[in-house]
């Protein structure tokens, strides 16, 4: 069991020592100040969105009344009988995925649910709204021109079928179909080798079978991960042929994957604020809402997995080929009129008619996207992120963003960091 107790907390502008154990921090107030509310995170904070779920429960924290916080992050699960046993604390924020620990349902004191599983009438769900999370998916994959579209979801979870009804249903009103493939859900025990070539061998096969270009969604980025490997297995070009978009947006699943995944932005740190002002609600003698309260995505970050229009025109998509994989170099429209068998005046027209911008265009924007890759993840010199990016300069490179951003790399750099 891990217990760790956030030992110093603000007070009005001020910080004071906590009291280490749990009897003397609950009868801290013979100094006429408010006894501090106890509130227990069952929360595993090694998985990102859980993390983000920590962050937003710190910020209502912040803004409000402080409260004794005990995070309990490792192996919740198998010590929770034992541990709620001994602890007398006000309230519960809970993140389990076993029903068995429904242990914190009955443990008498006020409990907000962040994952759908105790599943208890007076233990209210703060989550996701998933079929949200499939239609913001659908839209994504939709402005970018796809007829043809599927959906990877996991077998028997509630979440990810909800996702894929929200993505289905956001097609159907379009008249469009969506083909689904499902594989297990991963747990222990599930994750070695061999699953992981079983599951490779399943997409490979349903990828096979698709019309093209498809546009696919899958339930979570490390699905979209696994897509992403069997389309680089079939060789399909991504996002040519194979365009695909995650959820979650866990920044480093979507950074390893190649290329680099876009992914639907679930909004946990907003989960997290919002279980934290109901369970103070609750903690204050409010009754639990008998309906789930459900926190919107807020929209897609968009990578290069689907940054693409679905095209029919090779010449074109031949292009935009070209340009994705030398634009950081130093080409210009010529290298590109090399590449297709059309002149350059053809190129030139229908490339415009088809992208809705020109070559050149094309090139500057993916320049520019390249370095706002770098600019935000890396603490590289300016000069060499000009270099990188295919700019040539850093003074290019700075008068470019000034006109096509609205502000120098520098500037851009600090207001994202």
């Amino acid at each position: 069991m891990v217990e760790i107790a956030l030992e110093r907390l603000a007070y009005r502008g001020k910080t004071r020592a906590m009291p280490r154990t749990l009897t003397s921090a609950r009868h801290a107030g013979s100094d006429n100040r408010p006894t501090l509310k106890h509130v227990a995170l069952i929360v595993e904070s090694a998985v990102a969105p859980r993390r983000q779920m920590l962050t937003g429960v710190a910020r209502y924290i912040q803004e409000h009344e402080p409260w004794s916080v005990y995070l309990k992050p490792f192996g919740v699960e198998k010590s929770l009988p034992r541990w709620l046993k001994d602890w007398h604390g006000d309230g519960i924020i809970a993140a389990v995925k076993d029903p068995a620990s429904d242990v914190v349902a009955h443990s008498g004191i006020p409990v907000v649910d962040v994952v759908g599983v105790l599943r208890h009438e007076h233990v209210p769900l703060v989550h996701t709204n998933d079929r949200s999370v499939g239609r913001v998916g659908a839209e994504h994959l939709m402005e970018r021109g796809f007829r043809n579209f599927g959906f990877c979801e996991y077998t028997g979870e509630f979440w990810s079928a909800g996702r894929r009804e929200g993505f289905e249903a956001a097609l159907k009103s379009k008249g469009l179909k969506c083909f689904v493939c499902e594989l297990p859900v991963p747990g222990p025990g599930t994750g070695g080798p061999e699953t992981w070539e079983q599951q490779q061998r399943t997409l490979s096969d349903w990828l096979g079978r698709m019309p093209k270009p498809a546009g696919i969604m899958t339930t979570n980025d490390l699905m979209g991960q696994q897509v992403l490997e069997a389309c680089q297995r079939l060789d399909l070009h991504v996002p040519e042929e194979i365009a695909v978009v995650g959820a979650d947006n866990d920044e480093p699943i979507c950074r390893i994957a190649s290329p680099p995944l876009s992914s639907v932005i679930i909004n946990d740190h907003q989960r997290g604020y919002e279980a934290a002002a109901l369970l103070d609600r609750m903690m204050a003698g409010e009754p639990a809402p008998k309906e789930p309260i459900y926190v919107e995505p807020s929209g897609v970050s968009t990578r290069a997995s689907t940054d693409v229009m679905a095209i029919d025109d090779t010449a074109i998509v031949d292009a935009l080929r070209f340009l994705r994989e030398h634009c950081c170099e130093r080409i210009n429209v010529d290298d590109v009129v090399a590449k297709v068998p059309l002149s350059r005046s053809v190129l030139e027209r229908r490339f415009r008619r088809i992208v809705g911008r020109s070559i050149n265009s094309e090139i500057v924007r993916l320049r520019i996207n390249k370095a706002i890759e770098l600019l935000t993840e890396t603490s590289l010199e300016l000069k060499v992120v000009a270099q990188k990016a295919g700019f040539g300069s850093q003074s290019y490179m700075n008068a470019v963003f000034q006109q096509k951003v609205g502000k120098t790399p520098g500037s851009y750099r600090r207001t994202e960091w």
